[in-house]
């Protein structure tokens, strides 16, 4: 098992002006960090993609568009996972309640380190149908609209309940090893090491459910800081696609899987549908 202190730790530093004037408002702004049809993607930024053995990097909980979003602080009751996968082990990471960036860590392994994130379950009402139905196209849902109607949900309110399950890789040292499934609901995984493509090569990904392939499902891919959406894909039969080579990045991908509510809890919320939001961000050569 990977011991934290001798491999990969956290270090948390709180901040010392993180006084009620200063953390109100990133804790009042949570209901917007993740709303779906306002707030755009929600990802994982680290400050580098490729450090040193024992150097020291940290990671910011981000939300919005374009590699623009808002950074959030640490705050400990939006994770129901927040680990370190290196090597095919995983540990608990987390700082403490207001320190930016949300994470600071390092790792005395060398390997591809994968960082992941998933947030409590929230809820959304959409009191416009057309606002619901932009949503769905903008997602690659389009097929749940007819669905919808089929069953004889209301046009308005639409009720919504979501998670979100983030991803971020960082090269430690010198490797071209590939990172393993961190048993997230919903997951994008890279078959590759991005920092080991060559120029031209597609990054080959993967999106799981369940730890099984999800195919015909929409990735949307946004590349470089401040660019519009490059690429939509479709993952196939084995819940793969191709990410074509538009630099060396960031990257940042995105996909969204939506069913009818499950639980007991969620269906006495009245949702109409459960929907899980995937997204990883990379750098490459």
């Amino acid at each position: 098992m990977l011991n934290p202190r001798a491999a990969l730790y956290a270090t948390p530093r709180f901040l010392k002006d993180c006084l009620m004037r200063n953390f109100v408002v990133p804790v009042l702004m949570a209901a917007l960090m993740f709303t779906p049809s306002l707030a755009h993607e929600y990802y994982l930024e680290p400050d580098k993609y490729e450090v040193a053995l024992g150097e020291e990097f940290g990671i910011a909980h981000k939300n919005g568009m374009r590699f623009k979003g808002n950074a959030y602080p640490w705050i400990g009751q939006w994770n129901v996972r927040s680990e370190a996968w290196q090597n095919g082990v995983g540990v608990k990471v987390f700082g403490k309640d207001g320190d930016r960036p949300a994470l600071k860590l390092k790792s005395d392994q060398t390997g591809l380190v994968s960082i992941i994130h998933q947030s409590n379950p929230s809820a959304l009402t959409f009191t416009e149908w057309e606002k619901f139905k932009s949503y769905l196209a903008d997602e690659g849902l389009e097929h749940i609209e007819p669905l919808h109607i089929e069953k004889g949900f209301p046009k308005s309110p639409v009720k919504e309940v979501y998670s979100r399950f983030a991803k971020t890789l960082i090269n430690v040292g010198s490797a071209d090893d590939v990172e393993k499934p961190a048993g997230l609901k919903i997951e994008l995984l890279a078959l590759a090491n991005p920092a080991r493509l060559e120029r031209g090569d597609a990054m080959p990904v993967q999106l799981l459910w369940d730890g099984k392939p999800l195919p015909n499902t929409t990735v949307k891919v946004f590349a470089g800081i401040g660019t519009d959406e490059a690429h939509r894909l479709i993952t196939n039969a084995k819940g793969q696609t191709q990410v074509p080579d538009s630099g060396p990045g960031p990257y940042l991908l995105n996909a969204v899987h939506m069913r009818e509510p499950l639980t007991s809890a969620d269906v006495a919320k009245g949702a109409h549908w459960e929907s899980f939001w995937a997204s990883m961000t990379f750098s490459r050569n």
